[in-house]
């Protein structure tokens, strides 16, 4: 018995190694004992594995996708999220799946596994990649071909089976010849019967098999010759041919896209269970698209082919806003009908609730009361608490479809006053209250408005580049309307009479007392809200009405002293307001609004308290005059950027044909104002005012620019040729610097300003050439006073800036570096960690334009570095507001920061800098610990130093 176990036991073990064994001879098929080893070891080993991780990896990414109700809900939400932090994850899938093809290559899975490859890559959003390993799996795994790793003879296979037939046929000629026995007639002709029946049966068979044309229909899969007990396994390649689709859609490749599912439609032997799969897969291509329409037809095949009540109802939800995009409200209501009694979780079947009471309205099933009523019970539900900002937003849809504004307006408000963190909705309410504003050129509370909602909208959303235009272009309009709105009370005040002003301070004082009393009562709210979620809304102020009057909307008075600090300066309040031609009214309105509010109930007020409301209003028509030019200055550029930036011709020739009544002893832009509103009545049809204007600038200004860019067809042609040749010698002029020859470069730079005029856009570039010429013909001492013209001519310059770093590391007069004590690495005020989470900041100096800067690093954080979700604000230090600082959070360490750092340090798009705009900035990287160090400081001081000496060094 022992040696019979023995002999057993190597058997056994010879048969196992040989199973294990993956390369074969050519032409050698693989035996059923080694290639059950293999199909079982591959799909235990690694697929079942690699399929479970990526099955989680995708309920991952779907838990982390928030729906918003609002907007036509994703077909896949495990693709919203950012994959990120999923990775890992896909990588071993990939690593998983390539190690069973490498292994266990003639397995039945291995066309399973180069599917799983491609999803992962898919999932990883490297869909150049995905896209290369389906197209692989549809030219050599396609069982159509017989070209595949285990499907059907290869080449190889043919020539090994035919060079046998060969052998044999050589090895019957050499055998002896054998006297054949004559068969009997009867077994002959029973045999030839045998023979024909058999082959009316095959002809029988392939006549059933032909298809409606009368081709024969071959089955695409019948050609596998191993028989896949598994499902999942028989649908690999149709599943990799959706998913290959899927890759085409994300790469915008439509066409093929379409094609290829068309082919899968005719594709007779189509697995029944990924009908769904492919029905999905089209109804997203067709929204990618924005073509709504088509892509309900394969969505409502997706549902019918939907056994799970959970994944029913979700499809059929965006079935019904399908519909309602269409206006089809009937066919919306019924969709959300299929919803509800799918038995979907509580948020989806309020929004359902909430949506159906809308379609229903909307299609006239139900009165506005009625709507209205239905609504008002669920406000009441205490299972609907936290989705009272829906409820409200709901019933503001209803009110501004009905015309009732003012109603819609509250209800937006209430929506947003209960939004407690669902942050979608609260982009939904920002935006539509933006949108109400601008349509009824509110300008100043559409910018407000728009700017909130960029803090709440993802930068994914289709609308956020409209958005953030809007917030662009409206930043300065909201600024000049508040200044003429300022502007015009402040003349309003110092014409009123005693008894008039008193009345005025009367009431100022009492909403100073009403608002006081009423942020109290809010603040008592909030925290009775924090206990039993029921405030009242903010905008109600426990019955008492906010204030509309200027001065003490605290948003304005914010915004419009950045404004005003940005372009006056930092001005001291004092009674004489002229300062060398230029206007500071804005310090009237910021004395009136910071007045104090701590005054008595007494209707008395005193001549100090008097003083107090209305210091800083004019005291004389001289100082009223600054007043009257700076609105003049603030309705010329008003009225141009409502056609420049808004394409606005209404409001853009009516701001200028009013400036001119109002200021008509002003003539500083006279031609500017007739050249733009020739242009406004021009495209608004109004052809005898367009003349009029035209008329104007050709008798008084017929030379000017203005005139000749209307007049002269070739002007416009001549002045882009200039600007070209001028372009063309600054550059013959760089290339010869850069080849050393100097006096040339000197001699051209001189003769720039001849040829092309001294206020040329090159001049500051020619400038710094002409300095760096300069400094190798010449010494240091003519070298730093050619940098010092550079900068006293050209301050605002990137080329002023760049002379100061040379004048600085030539230690000219003036631009000497301060030796500082230097930090230690862990001691002194700030301290080196460099494991520990950084901020990148970015201090900036001079008059710049923070939202352009903040736009600029946001699309290029969002083109570079969308997957590291960095986000941007600013702060200023202390109470200087001319020098902002953009902080961008956060880096994992010190290296992150600092590859970041040398990635935009000198990168011109990361600023939106180039031509003409450049800024004088400073980059540092910092740890959040120093961070607040220097918020408590309020100050840089000391900081660049260490980051000198710890970061850089």
């Amino acid at each position: 018995m022992k040696l019979t176990g023995k002999i057993l036991f190597i058997l056994l073990s010879t048969v196992l190694i040989a199973a294990c064994v993956t390369t074969k001879k050519k032409g050698e098929a693989p035996s059923k004992f080694k290639k059950g080893y293999h199909d079982l070891t591959s799909k235990y080993n690694y697929w079942f594995n690699a399929d479970e991780l990526l099955t989680l990896t995708m309920e991952g990414l779907e838990e982390k996708h928030k729906e918003n109700y609002n907007q036509i809900l994703p077909v896949y939400p495990y693709m919203t999220p950012d994959p990120l932090s999923s990775r890992p994850e896909l990588d071993d899938v990939i690593k998983k799946s390539s190690m069973a093809i490498g292994l266990h290559r003639v397995s039945d899975w291995t066309d399973d596994c180069y599917t799983m490859i491609g999803q992962a890559q898919f999932l990883k959003r490297d869909y150049e990649t995905a896209e290369s390993t389906f197209k692989f799996i549809k030219i050599e795994l396609d069982p159509k071909n017989k070209v595949g790793l285990t499907k059907g003879k290869s080449k190889n296979k043919k020539k090994a089976s035919s060079g046998k037939k060969k052998k044999s046929k050589k090895k019957k000629r050499k055998a002896p010849r054998r006297k054949k026995k004559k068969k009997s007639s009867s077994k002959k002709s029973a045999k030839k019967k045998a023979a024909e029946k058999k082959k009316e049966d095959k002809k029988a068979a392939k006549e059933a098999k032909k298809n409606k044309d009368g081709k024969e229909a071959v089955p695409a899969y019948s050609l596998n010759p191993y028989k896949p007990k598994d499902l999942q396994q028989f649908s690999s390649f149709p599943l990799a041919m959706i998913w290959y689709g899927r890759t085409l859609v994300e790469r915008d490749k439509y066409d093929e896209a379409e094609f290829l599912f068309r082919e899968l439609h005719e594709d007779m032997w189509f697995p029944a269970n990924l009908k769904r799969e492919l029905a999905l897969a089209e109804t997203h291509m067709w929204m990618k698209q924005k073509r709504y329409d088509r892509a309900i037809e394969p969505l409502q095949t997706a549902i019918e082919n939907t056994d799970k009540k959970k994944e029913k109802a979700r499809l059929a939800y965006i079935l019904s806003q399908l519909y309602e995009r269409q206006g089809n409200y009937q066919e919306s209501y019924a969709a959300l009908d299929v919803v509800l009694k799918s038995n979907p979780v509580y948020e989806m079947e309020f929004n359902a609730r909430l949506h159906q009471t809308y379609a229903g309205w909307t299609n006239k099933q139900i009165q506005s009361s009625e709507a209205t009523k239905t609504l008002g019970k669920m406000l009441k539900d205490d299972k609907n608490l936290e989705y009272r900002d829906q409820i409200y937003y709901t019933m503001a849809e209803i009110d501004l479809a009905d015309g009732n504004k003012a109603e819609g307006i509250s209800h937006l408000r209430s929506s947003l006053y209960y939004n407690e963190s669902n942050t979608t909705q609260r982009s939904e309410s920002y935006l539509k209250l933006a949108d109400l504003y601008f349509d009824a050129e509110d300008f100043v509370q559409a910018k407000f408005y728009y700017d909130s909602t960029l803090t709440v909208l993802p930068n994914t959303d289709e609308r956020y580049d409209r958005v953030s235009t809007y917030a662009n272009n409206l930043t300065d309009i909201a600024r000049l309307i508040q200044t003429i709105t300022a502007n015009d009370s402040i003349v309003k005040i110092f014409y009123m009479d005693d008894d008039a002003r008193k009345e005025l301070a009367k009431t100022l004082k009492k909403q100073r007392e009403d608002e006081a009393a009423a942020a109290a009562l809010r603040k008592k709210a909030e925290e009775a809200a924090k206990a039993d979620r029921k405030a009242p809304p903010s905008f109600a102020g426990a019955g008492i009405k906010p204030s509309t009057f200027y001065f003490y909307n605290e948003a304005f008075l914010k915004k419009g002293k950045r404004d005003f600090s940005k372009n006056w300066g930092d001005r001291k309040l004092e009674d004489n307001w002229r300062r060398s031609n230029r206007i500071s009214a804005g310090s009237g309105i910021e004395d009136l609004a910071g007045a104090d509010a701590d005054t008595t109930n007494s209707d008395a007020l005193s001549n100090a308290e008097l003083d107090d409301i209305f210091r800083g209003i004019p005291t004389s028509e001289a100082e009223l005059a600054v007043l009257h030019a700076s609105t003049y200055e603030a309705m010329y550029k008003l009225g141009t950027l409502f056609r420049d930036k808004l394409q606005n011709n209404v409001r853009c020739s009516g701001t200028l044909e009013e400036m001119q009544e109002r200021y008509p002893q002003y003539d500083q832009h006279e031609k500017e104002t007739w050249y733009y509103c020739h242009l406004a009545f021009k495209d608004l049809g109004n052809a005898p005012k367009a003349e009029k204007y035209l008329k104007l600038l050709s008798e008084k200004y017929p030379n000017s620019p203005y005139a000749r860019a209307l007049t002269d067809p070739n002007f416009l042609n001549a002045s882009k040729e200039k600007e070209r040749e001028l372009n063309l010698y600054y550059e013959l002029t760089f290339n010869q610097f850069q080849d050393g020859k100097y006096q040339e470069v000197a001699d051209r730079c001189e003769e720039a300003p001849k040829k092309y005029g001294s206020t040329n856009p090159l001049m500051p570039k020619f400038a710094l050439l002409n300095a760096l010429c300069t400094g190798n013909l010449k010494g240091n001492d003519e070298y730093c006073q050619a940098l010092g013209e550079v900068i006293a001519r050209y301050p605002e310059s990137a080329e002023a800036t760049r002379a100061k770093e040379i004048a600085r590391l030539l230690s000219c007069k003036g631009f000497e570096v301060q030796e500082k004590p230097k930090p230690t690495r862990s001691g002194g005020e700030f301290t080196l960690e460099d494991d520990k989470l950084h901020y990148f900041m970015i201090v900036i100096s001079g008059d710049v334009r923070l939202d352009d800067i903040k736009n600029s690093i946001s699309d290029y954080n969002r083109e570079y570095h969308r997957t590291e979700l960095l986000r941007i604000s600013n702060i200023f230090l202390g109470t200087d507001t001319n020098t902002p600082i953009v902080v961008i959070r956060k880096f994992n360490n010190k290296e992150a920061a600092m590859a970041y750092y040398n990635e935009v340090a000198n990168n011109k798009d990361f600023m939106g800098e180039g031509g003409k705009k450049s800024y004088d900035k400073k980059m540092v990287a910092i740890t959040q610990a120093n961070y607040r160090r220097v918020l408590k400081n309020r100050s840089m001081d000391g900081y660049y130093e260490f980051f000198d000496e710890n970061y850089l060094k």
